[in-house]
């Protein structure tokens, strides 16, 4: 009766077994954390890229509405299109 209530050689739980499912565990969350790393790296770089298109249009367009500015003559205004009689 012995064997019934665990007494010998044999052990229901081997912790030799648990150790490397332990390690495969911390390896699929580091290869986890890297695969995650890498696509909040991809995501900030794309949106780096856009904000840096996104100035340079928009400093494009400032330099054509000032251009545009300065070759506007004054006399084309609308001072000289409408005569104001009081």
């Amino acid at each position: 009766m012995p064997e019934a209530i665990g007494h010998g050689q044999n052990q229901a739980f081997q912790p030799s077994l648990a150790t490397p499912r332990t390690d495969k565990v911390a390896e699929q969350a580091k290869a986890m954390n890297a695969r995650q790393s890498e696509a909040v790296a991809e995501t900030v770089q794309r949106q780096a890229e856009f904000s840096s298109n996104r100035t340079e249009n928009l400093s494009r367009q400032a330099e054509q509405l000032e251009k545009r500015a300065e070759t506007r003559k004054p006399e084309d205004g609308l001072g000289n299109r409408v005569d104001i009689f009081v």
